[in-house]
């Protein structure tokens, strides 16, 4: 065989063995849960030991690895190491969940027995195109730590799940209002939707993440 073409398979291989590395740098539960709660914001490790239930030690533990693989990266502030998801992570955590979905659509967040429709059946476009013509409402409905940065042309609030019920007087009842968290596989928004309808307000959930929200239809 030519040596150039030996190189070139050998060089090949090199390359799929860290692609299956890396790949496997997420391949636990709790590493995935961190990448969900990084696709938010730079975190503190404290911070998502909290959010991820386990002790400080072990998230550093598992931070470390994918560190070293460059999923994420660290900044040190004063005395807390903040985290980062590496640029590139952000589509490829959307990727990963539309792709679970296409192999098995069952892969939905719901209680197992619900049958009312909690999702918003329009297009996210044109959706945040009624969003700038304050057409309809858009709530924020993540914790106050993980949200960075601000999408003021789309008209948003920023209420915390855990906080809709003491802000219902700023909600309109007369537009549909949309109710976005973590992604689809956050139970924030399905949570404040039920509170809202509660409440008389014409609430669905908008199965988008911010990042998805900002970068395909905040221009």
């Amino acid at each position: 065989m030519d040596k150039k073409l030996v190189r070139l398979k050998e060089r090949q291989n090199e390359i799929f063995s860290v692609f299956a590395e890396t790949i496997g740098g997420i391949s636990s539960p709790i590493r995935v849960r961190l990448i969900h709660f990084l696709s938010q914001g730079p975190l503190t490790v404290e911070t998502l030991a909290n959010k991820i239930e386990q002790s400080v030690a072990n998230t550093s533990m598992h931070l470390r690895k994918m560190l070293s693989l460059k999923i994420v990266t660290v900044e040190v502030r004063g005395k807390n190491r903040v985290y980062s998801l590496h640029p590139s992570a952000f589509n490829f955590w959307e990727h990963c969940q539309n792709f679970l979905q296409q192999i098995d659509p069952s892969l939905e967040l719901n209680e197992g027995d619900v049958t009312d429709d909690l999702d918003w059946p329009e297009d996210l476009r044109v959706t945040l195109k009624k969003a700038r013509e304050n057409d309809v409402v858009l709530i924020d409905a993540r914790p106050t730590n993980e949200v960075t940065e601000s999408l003021e042309e789309l008209n948003v609030l920023h209420i915390p799940s855990s906080d809709i019920n003491k802000n219902l007087s700023k909600i309109s009842k007369r537009k549909p209002v949309l109710v976005f968290c973590r992604g689809r596989f956050c139970a924030l928004s399905t949570h404040t939707v039920r509170e809202l309808r509660k409440n008389g307000i014409r609430a669905y959930r908008l199965n988008e993440s911010w990042y998805s929200i900002k970068n395909r239809g905040a221009k």
